[in-house]
Order: C-alpha cells, then structure tokens, then sequence
C-alpha cells in the first residue's frame, strides 16, 4: 500500500514537473513582425507581405494593415515553422499576401495587429516606392545596392589606451539570393592589436521591412598609441546569382505561387554579377590613461581584473622554496598583464627568482576574457618570519575611469631553522699548513685485507656468461621483441592496406570454398559444382590482384596476370580454365564425375601455382 502510494506521488510530481516545463516553453511572449521581398518595384511588379507571428501558432490571423496605393492579388498563404536551437523550442506562424501597385509614389504599409491573452502586439510600418517601369527593365540588372551592402563599425566611438574595443563587420543580403565566391578583405587596423572573437555569426535582420540574412565577424582591437586612429575601409567582393526567366510571360500567379518552382521546370537563365562593396572608414578617438592617481606599481594593464593567491607549503626551513601561485584574471588585453608585486617590508627578508607565466584565453564570444598565471619561488631566509607579505596588483578600469589596485593580505607561514651546514674548505689556511709528503700509516694488522698475495687467487670454474645456454637467454627478450615488432607492423599493414590484406588471406579463402565445391561430388550437380569453382578462381585471382571479382573473366584475366609478372603458360592455364567453367556451368550436358573431379584437382594446383609467382 505504501509502495502504491509513493509511486501516486512520483506521478503527480512528474507530470506537474512536465507540463510546467512546456507551460513555460508556449507561454512566453509573442511578436508580430512585417516584411516585404522589396522595398522599390515598378508599376508592373507585384510585392510580396508577409505577416509572422512568433512564438504562438494556435492564434487567430492578424488584421490586415491598411494599403494605400496597391490592391491585393492574393492571399493569405499560410506557414507554419518550429525550430529546435540549442534546446529552445521556437514557433512561427506567416501570412503571406501578394500586392498589386495601382499608382506610382511613395506609400507606407500600416501596423498589422493581433490579439493574444488579451494583450494587443503590432508590427512597424513599412514605406515602398513605385515607379516608372522602363521598356528595356527586363534586360537591365535588378537593383544591386538594395540587395547586398555591408557595415563597418565599433562598440564605442572613443576609448582609452589599451582599452578592448570591438570591431563587427557585417555583410547583408536579401533573403534567398543565392551568393557565391565570397572574398572578404579584412580592413588595415594600424597601431592596434588585434584578438578575433568567437567563430562567424549568421543570423536574420529586418530592415525597411526586409528580410536580410547577416554574416557578421567580430574582432577585438587594443589601441597601444592615443589620438585619432583611423581603421581603414573593409572590403568584400562575391557573384550575385540571377535567375532570368527564359521563353515565358508573367501571369498573375508568378510573384506569389512559388516562381522558383514554375521557373526551373520551365527553365531559366542564370546570370552572374560580380559584386565589390566597400564600407566607410571608422576614425577612432584614444585618450591617453590619466596621470592623476596612477599607482607606483601600475605597469600598464586596462580592464576589469581580479585576483587569487594561493601556496601548498606554509611550512617550511630557512633556505626552502615555496611556491606562489598568483592568478590575475577578468576582461581585457590578457597578454599584457604583468607579475604583481610582493610588497616586501625587508629584501632581505626572502630570496626571489623570476616568475614563469602561463597565460589562457577562456572566452571569445563577446569581449575577449582570460587568465595569467604567475608562478614564483621564493626563499624564506629568517626564522622571525611569520607571513608571506602582501602581493598587490593595480589596473586602469576604463569603465569607471579610475585606478583600481588588488591587496591580498599576508598569508601566514612557519620558518624553522635549518639543519647545520658543514663548510667545504678549499684552501689551506696558513696556520695549519699539513705537510704534503706525510704518508699513510698502517693502524693496526687487522684491517689488511686477508689474502695480501696477486699469486694466492685461481681460476674457481667456468664462467657463467660464456655458457651456450646463458648467451640464449639472455637472447631471448631481443628476440621477442624483435618478433613482437614485425607481428605488430603486419597487424598494422593487414588493417590500413586493403590490397595487402586480400592477398594474404587469399589463399586460405580459395581452400574453404574448395571443400564447398568438394560437397556438390557425390550429388553429380554439376552446374553448382562449375559454378563454386569458377567463383572460388574470381575470388581467389580478385583478392590476389586487389580488383573487384566481376572485372576477372577469361577473356580479362590473362592481361592482370601477364601484368603481374607471371609466366605465359601459367597465364593461359588460368584463362582456359575460367572459360572451360564458364562454359560447362551455362551447358546442358556439365561432364561426367570423373571431369568434375579432375577440374578440382586442377584448381588445386593452379592455385599452389600461383602462390609461389604471386
């Protein structure tokens, strides 16, 4: 009963988890947007609305907006989209209607709106222009500079010295044209550094009612002289793809049921339009880093930073090493971070050596952000010593325009003396002057060595290492090794090469499927008994040849071998051998058992044959 309840429970809890879940996903907030295919369209041209709802499909249609200057052709066509982007469920829901321009002008498309869970959402109004419809339009190219532009600009307008400035690059063009050759000269950035941020980005913009699709690079920048600096043009060259329809008039359906379907199936005529678009120059503004309130041990960082110390040893004698790892971390130009200072009362006090750093890039995306690590070794060199001093790290935050410095305090430590060290003396001083012709002098008898006498020592028996049997041994872990090496290259080889491979095991395939064909003897079928052993010949000849078994017939087969070095009676056995199958599998009368056996036999023996030539 207990159980019965528990498991009540896990539902109840489970199934409010769920639909919560998807509560959550539906129930945001919808947006209605507008959008035309273009903005500029002769008087003969048809423009394409389309109405979209995101984030709720189960809503009634939005109003249609009011169009001075065009009357509708069709519409609405309906489509429905859900996407899945990194685990986010999103929906969307277009009206599309097609528009016929009576009038030429200027004229605006007004808000559309819709109702949803009583709140009212409306889309922007969109200005169109008609005009004259040129006799010679449909031999002159589309209006290119509406189509594809692009954008060079900056986060800010002025920065300070060092301070990370981003730099984006955009390349816009109309949704759906096809664009090839993309060539993409990168803008001359003088008198900066440079860190590129993230991979390319790829997303939709609207703008004056259009649909663009957004190729966007990023890059960081790091200003390294003040003044004015100017980051020179971005430059971008591609082909435009047309297609032009070909042999066909336009009918009232063409702008809004699909002409890219009618249009390949009529067919069409593609023309290129090599593109070149160049961007504005940007002129930068550096202020150099103030003066007032610098600290004595800024060096030179800009950013937003933080700090952390740490030690493994805080126990330890006079002499031994202790190991500070210091690491400075945050948003900003991480390579030119510097050691921060260890702000010591008495130099005395510890015995330094230079820090290695290590320097990490940990993010890219929008600002470039990292961490440098800074190893040092220090020496504690008194036993008075009860801490590590302060280590201090000071930055310009360009943010607030201010000096900012990092303490962390004193860690605390415990130094011992050290053992007592023996002096190494070198020279002899002039008050124990030791003679030098003093000899040794013999203590007593019993520390002699016992046999004093080169005659007393003999041979006491063969030598071990000059021992057949030894000598093997101890040849055997070479040997092994050796054979080790070769099993494992020919493992390696039968893995990578294929070639290798079939001709290695050639040989013991052609003998299984030989006893196969063996089987069919005492039941005289005669056309599966011709047509394993013609299989077994192919398979074997394919696998030895690295070829493929339907390109070895009789006709063929004389050329790979003659090609491989093999004699021409050999050759030609194999070749009559492969027809007389081929022959006897395909005929009413196959042979008598004793032809089928001895045409086993001589498989046999041509395959013994060939693998002593092959």
């Amino acid at each position: 009963m207990i159980r019965k309840y528990v498991w009540y429970v896990s539902f109840l809890i489970f199934s409010s988890t769920f639909f919560w879940c998807i509560g959550k996903t539906f129930a945001q907030d919808i947006s209605l947007t507008a959008t035309v295919d273009r903005n500029i369209l002769t008087i003969n041209d048809r423009l394409q609305l389309t109405l979209t709802i995101h984030g709720a499909q189960d809503i009634s249609p939005p109003s249609f907006p009011s169009i001075e200057g065009f009357t509708l052709s069709f519409g609405p066509k309906i489509t429905a989209q859900t996407r899945i982007i990194n685990g986010n469920t999103a929906v969307s829901k277009g009206y599309t209607y097609a528009l016929q321009p009576i009038a030429k002008g200027k004229f605006t498309i007004g808000p559309s709106t819709v109702e949803y869970k009583g709140k009212t959402y409306s889309s922007d109004p969109i200005k169109v222009e008609v005009v004259e419809a040129s006799s010679s339009s449909a031999s002159q190219p589309p209006e290119l500079e509406k189509l594809i532009f692009v954008d060079l600009g900056t986060n800010k307008n002025d920065a300070y010295l060092y301070e990370q400035v981003v730099l984006s690059f955009k390349f816009y063009f109309q949704k759906g044209l096809p664009i090839s050759d993309i060539d993409y000269a990168a803008p001359v950035t003088k008198n900066f550094m440079e860190e590129k941020l993230g991979d390319q980005r790829q997303y939709e913009e609207i703008r004056d009612g259009i649909v663009y699709n957004v190729l966007e690079l990023r890059t960081a920048l790091f200003p390294i002289v003040s003044g004015e600096l100017i980051i020179s043009p971005a430059k971008l060259k591609c082909n435009l793809i047309v297609q032009n329809r070909k042999g066909r008039r336009d009918t009232p359906s063409d702008g809004f049921f699909g002409d890219a379907f009618f249009d390949d199936f009529f067919g069409r005529e593609q023309k290129r339009y090599p593109m070149e678009r160049s961007t504005k120059s940007i002129a930068l503004m550096v202020k150099p880093l103030p003066e007032q309130g610098k600290p004595k041990d800024f060096k030179g960082a800009v950013g937003a930073y933080n700090m952390e110390v740490s030690t493994k040893t805080q126990k330890v004698k006079i002499g031994d090493p202790i190991t500070l790892s210091i690491s400075v971390y945050g948003e900003g130009n991480i390579h030119t971070i510097t050691e921060p200072l260890l702000a010591l009362n008495n130099e005395s006090d510890f015995k330094l050596y230079p820090a290695e750093a290590s320097m990490q890039i940990t993010n890219r995306e929008d600002l470039i952000r990292g961490r440098k690590v800074f190893n040092k070794v220090i020496e504690p060199q008194k036993t008075e010593l009860k801490c590590i001093p302060a280590i201090v790290f000071s930055f310009f935050d360009p943010t607030t325009g201010q000096y900012k410095t990092i303490t962390k305090e004193p860690i605390p430590i415990v130094v011992e003396a050290g053992g007592q060290e023996v002096p190494i003396q070198l020279t002899l001083s002039n008050d124990k002057v030791v003679s030098v012709k003093q000899q040794a002098q013999i203590l007593t008898e019993d520390i002699l060595p016992i046999i004093t006498s080169l005659s007393s020592l003999r041979n006491q028996g063969n030598r071990i290492y000059g021992n057949p049997f030894f000598i093997a041994c101890l040849s055997l872990p070479a040997i092994a090794v050796i054979a080790s090496f070769f099993v494992t290259k020919h493992k390696e080889k039968l893995q990578t090469d294929i070639g290798y491979a079939r001709s290695r095991r050639a040989h013991t395939i052609a003998k299984k499927r030989l006893a196969i064909a063996q089987s069919a003897l005492p039941q005289n079928e005669s056309t599966e008994f011709y047509s394993s052993l013609s299989k077994v010949m192919a398979d074997y000849l394919a696998d030895k040849l690295n070829i493929s078994a339907s390109s070895v017939s009789g006709e063929t087969v004389d050329t790979y071998l003659k090609k491989q070095g093999l004699s021409n009676d050999v050759a030609e056995e194999v070749s009559h051998c492969l027809t007389d199958f081929d022959h006897r599998r395909f005929s009413k009368d196959g042979g008598t058992k004793e032809e089928m056996d001895h045409s086993l036999k001589v498989v046999e023996q041509l395959i013994v044959k060939l693998e002593r030539q092959l």
